[in-house]
């Protein structure tokens, strides 16, 4: 797309976060761990040894939104982690995980009405 619509002024950029704390996507990935399991999981998995945060990934957009000539681009904020490659979890495990802890997260980051 930024090949296509360079020509317009468009920029087309993206952000690929890692594990990033106190988000939905994160309790999911979790499993419903304790944090202190969170926080092993992240010692063994990413080379900063933590989870990243919100202000990061805003510090990111920032980056792309200030500098217009940027295009292109994706800009990786995982601590360095995709560098570590596959974390190996088994197939099943991960079916398992995945189906009891999405009913439980369905509501994480809705408003509430």
């Amino acid at each position: 797309l930024a090949l296509e619509w360079g020509e317009f002024n468009i920029r087309v950029n993206g952000i690929a976060p890692g594990p990033i704390a106190d988000t939905p996507g994160m309790t999911k990935l979790s499993g419903g761990a304790d944090a202190k399991t969170v926080a092993k999981m992240m010692k063994n998995s990413v080379p900063l040894g933590r989870m990243g945060t919100k202000e990061e990934i805003a510090n990111a957009a920032i980056f792309l939104l200030c500098n217009k000539y940027v295009s292109g681009c994706d800009v990786i904020v995982d601590g360095a982690s995709w560098l570590m490659g596959p974390m190996g979890v088994p197939r099943h495990m991960v079916r398992g995980v995945s189906r009891g802890v999405e009913t439980q997260s369905r509501g994480v980051g809705r408003a509430k009405m």
